[in-house]
């Protein structure tokens, strides 16, 4: 009995990790075939230049005391250009999944894959790691465009100073988180316009909590994905201005895993109770 039943449980667990990989394949196509995915992956080196020099070439038009204060890597990593990034990123990710039911492929995914959650992680993967590489790319290209400015004004930073690479991996973590939140949203909310107003809209409203009142406002503020982002991608200096409760870095990375999860754990419930 045991002789037969080992190589039928290898047997069936190889046949799991082939269609999972298969399916991984099939999400990656599909993302893909949208032209918005190349606009906006090829936006993002391009607006992160572009912002980079904006705000860091008139480094040296303040003050002295403002120049002293001034946060180079706030700088590097510009929270305008950066958001405009998060926003995309959220956009990238919503419309994976919702341009899928508003086709009506969603229904041939499902029939091919009655498992609906391996379809939603699936997707996941795939979104989190392309969005992963953009962030890498787009990283790297914000921190070397300030630096060759901001050296030229002796405000250039090494990747070795303290808290730099913690900035560098923050904002290489913050596409793919806004991307996976933004998947989940498209999951919850299927219509392709009515998701992209909530990936939009909700990021905002919840950032715009005042974290200067109490610490329960402050921590609601604090949790926020991009203020979570802007605490770990600053240096503490008069010019951050970081309030009276500033979250530590552990808080702020806790913030940053909690909501991917969180969206995603309430996609893969939804997907799998309601019909498509």
């Amino acid at each position: 009995m045991a002789t037969t039943t080992r190589p039928t449980t290898a047997a069936a667990g190889d046949e799991l990790r082939g269609r999972f990989r298969d399916l991984l394949g099939a999400e990656r196509i599909k993302l893909f075939s949208q032209r918005s995915t190349y606009v906006l992956l090829a936006l993002a080196p391009v607006i992160t230049v572009c912002g980079e020099w904006f705000t860091c070439s008139g480094v040296h038009l303040v003050g002295a005391s403002a120049h002293t204060a001034y946060d180079p890597l706030r700088g590097s990593f510009n929270s305008g250009t950066w958001g405009c990034l998060m926003v995309g990123a959220g956009i990238l990710g919503t419309l994976a999944m919702s341009s899928e039911y508003s086709s009506g492929l969603i229904r041939t995914t499902f029939l091919a894959v009655p498992n609906r959650r391996r379809v939603v992680l699936a997707k996941a993967a795939v979104v989190a790691s392309v969005t992963s590489v953009a962030g890498l790319i787009t990283a790297i290209t914000s921190f070397i465009t300030a630096q060759k400015i901001l050296s030229g004004d002796r405000l250039g930073i090494s990747i070795s100073r303290p808290g730099v690479l913690q900035g560098f991996v923050a904002s290489t973590a913050i596409l793919p988180v806004c991307a996976v939140i933004g998947m989940a949203i498209g999951t919850l909310v299927r219509t392709p316009a009515a998701a992209l107003f909530t990936a939009v809209l909700a990021p905002v409203l919840l950032g715009a909590v005042p974290s200067g009142g109490n610490q329960l406002t402050a921590a609601l503020s604090n949790s926020a994905p991009q203020n979570a982002w802007n605490a770990l991608t600053s240096l503490g200096t008069e010019w951050d201005n970081a309030g009276p409760f500033p979250p530590t870095a552990l808080q702020s990375w806790t913030a940053l895993a909690f909501w991917p999860l969180l969206t995603l754990l309430a996609a893969l419930v939804v997907v799998r109770r309601r019909d498509v």
